[in-house]
């Protein structure tokens, strides 16, 4: 993998802005990254990128989220996922796929759709629909980088409170505690999904210097995004949160299809 100035510049500015949507909502960083990365690398490059910066930068501010995870939750769906994650890194190995970024395009897109919409998979965190989550979660990761979607709306939809959800907010003050334990989860899983991901992509051959001197490039801007999205997450309103994500990912869809 080679890069010239011009590219690192624009894949750095591009994990800037993950790393801001990441700060501010605990997910959606690698839903930006991986059509804008995908226009300009190879799917499975991309991929590896994208696995390697969350990596590098899962820890961060890891004392305001790491005791509001609910870790029974977060790590059943985690091993599900990291199993289908390295499922996925050999069927990328094949050589058989083809180029993806227009796919992922439309994913980011469909997403973008049911969030807006507020559609959500009301359920109680059992077998189904954690192992359902968790092979979609694990075959993205290894595909395409983005293996937040099923996530999100896993999280999103337990009902159980004892599972780390809030019942349904009464109240503004509800809808921010709300908002903060399904940030936690989600960031608590991203740390195991991409710090094991990372190590089954090294144990690949799919990490090389190459690839690691393109993501010491790129992990201090998405470090300086998730910063400054951390300090937003605490002024934004819930409501806003929504928009903001929305906004972004149908940028990012539409930039995508339009390559």
């Amino acid at each position: 993998m080679s890069a010239s100035l011009s590219l690192v510049a624009g894949l750095m500015a591009v994990s800037l802005l993950a790393g801001l949507t990441k700060g501010v909502t605990g997910f959606g960083g690698a839903l930006v990254m991986a059509p804008l990365f995908g226009l300009a690398l190879p799917s499975s490059e991309a991929a590896a990128l994208i696995v390697l910066v969350n990596c590098a930068a899962s820890l961060q501010g890891w004392r305001g989220w790491i005791r509001q995870a609910h870790w029974p939750t977060v790590l059943p769906l985690a091993a599900i996922a990291l199993a289908c994650t390295a499922v996925g890194v050999r069927l990328i190995a094949s050589g058989s796929l083809p180029d993806m970024h227009r796919l992922i395009g439309l994913c980011v897109l469909a997403v973008t759709a049911l969030h807006v919409l507020g559609w959500r998979w009301r359920h109680g965190g059992g077998a189904t629909p954690t192992l359902a989550a968790g092979a979609v979660s694990g075959l993205m990761t290894a595909l395409c980088g983005i293996g937040g979607v099923a996530a999100v709306y896993y999280f999103n939809g337990i009902r159980r409170a004892e599972a780390g959800a809030i019942p349904q907010a009464a109240d503004h003050g509800q809808a921010h505690e709300q908002a903060a334990h399904l940030r936690a989860n989600l960031l608590a899983y991203f740390m195991v999904l991409f710090f094991g991901a990372a190590m089954i992509l090294a144990w690949d051959g799919q990490v090389g210097l190459p690839q690691l001197a393109l993501t010491a490039w790129l992990v201090p801007a998405f470090a300086a995004g998730v910063l400054v999205g951390e300090r937003l997450y605490g002024l934004l309103s819930p409501s806003w949160f929504q928009r903001i994500v929305s906004a972004l990912l149908f940028c990012a869809g539409l930039v995508a299809l339009a390559g």
